[in-house]
């Protein structure tokens, strides 16, 4: 009787303790022995390819400098990249590739605010973080988001630095124009926002579509005003390729551009055309001796004998730094939650760059900077 009482016991713990020891045993998505996998939808492809490749650069090279030092807690990292061509719909599919098949532990840096949106939404609905999306949309910095986790300014945080300039040199008469997706239209939202409250008049504002197929119809809408100033809303080729063609129709102005141009890319489709083109910044400069961040950005570029240094390029640096810190704070036994509660308690300076976030505050980043191009495609102040 009582060897049988034991044997009930016994099975009976086997059975309740199945399910625990196989939850315990149970990998963590996107964490093994050796390696720590993310995701990232991207522009491969596309009138956005360019920007979005330095961005990658300036990512892989400290992750790869991590990983030759062995990694974090002994896991390197690797990033699953999918093209998305900019388009939102493709970068949906990626997402749920990302988290269901691939069981990545986090996304990061998506670029583009269309893809970001689109991995936010299943960012927030499945609980995957969502980290430093290359993008400065106020959607993914609205107050009440769980998983996603910004470390810059964002655009209208630029857009006002812009106009408050304007205001500051006298400068009035200002037009726009803006990518017709919720970026563009974000931006000019935003813009009109921060004229309103300076006191400078928005003569008019003209969409531009991703494409480049309606450049003409933009420049005649907005040159036909005037403006003293044009604020150009928009990404990588499509703000190189209106600038360009407002000039080619002999027309004059000042052009400020986002952060989300590269200088590279800017130099190289207008030359001597690009001085006086006033780029707004919100990471430090690539070329910087002052700060630790940016002399660790310049070693490990040498090293790699990469010669032109972007902003972009150390967007993606920084923000690959920034989850290598993230990762390590998160302990030898990283999962998801473990990553988020890492970000949210993070409070600290990543080469003089710093990071404020907290459980009710998820984006950091109050930085602005306002340069201009000069006759020898250097920025100055």
């Amino acid at each position: 009787m009582v060897l049988q009482r034991r044997r009930g016991l016994a099975a009976l713990l086997c059975l309740l303790g199945t399910p625990l020891v196989r939850a315990q045993g149970a990998s963590t998505p996107g964490v093994t022995d050796t390696e720590i996998l993310l995701g990232q939808s991207c522009q491969l492809s596309g009138p956005l390819e360019g920007i979005t490749r330095e961005v990658r650069q300036g990512a892989s090279l400290y992750f790869d400098h991590v990983n030759a030092q062995g990694g974090v807690h002994g896991r390197k990292i690797r990033v699953l990249a999918l093209d998305d061509a900019y388009d939102p719909k493709r970068a949906e599919a990626n997402t749920r590739h990302f988290i269901e098949d691939a069981k990545v532990l986090a996304l990061f840096q998506y670029a583009g605010t269309p893809p970001a949106l689109a991995g936010m939404a299943l960012a927030e609905q499945t609980g995957v973080p969502l980290i430093a999306p290359f993008t400065g949309s106020e959607e993914l910095r609205k107050p009440g988001l769980r998983y996603v986790f910004n470390i810059k300014a964002g655009y209208a945080t630029e857009l006002h630095a812009m106009i408050g300039h304007l205001a500051s040199v006298g400068l009035r008469r200002v037009a726009a124009v803006y990518l017709d997706n919720p970026f563009g239209t974000g931006g000019l939202a935003a813009l009109q926002a921060s004229a309103q409250a300076l006191g400078i008049q928005l003569l008019a504002s003209a969409p531009l579509d991703v494409a480049g197929a309606n450049l003409a119809q933009a420049v005649a809408e907005v040159g036909q005003h005037n403006p003293q100033a044009i604020i150009v809303i928009s990404a990588g080729k499509p703000s190189v390729d209106f600038i360009a063609a407002y000039q080619a129709s002999g027309r004059h102005t000042l052009f400020y551009v986002l952060s989300v141009i590269s200088n590279v890319q800017l130099v190289q489709g207008l030359g001597e055309r690009a001085r006086g083109v006033v780029v707004s910044q919100v990471v430090p400069s690539p070329w910087s001796a002052k700060l630790e961040l940016s002399r660790e950005f310049q070693r490990l570029a040498r090293a790699q004998g990469i010669e032109e240094l972007t902003f972009s390029q150390m967007e993606g640096f920084l923000s690959a730094k920034f989850l290598v810190e993230a990762l390590r704070r998160a302990g030898p036994h990283p999962t998801r939650a473990g990553l988020i509660q890492a970000m949210e308690n993070m409070q600290t300076s990543l080469g003089g760059y710093p990071i404020r976030l907290s459980p009710r505050e998820h984006s950091s980043g109050k930085f602005v900077d306002l340069l201009m191009f000069s006759k020898d495609g250097k920025f100055t102040r």
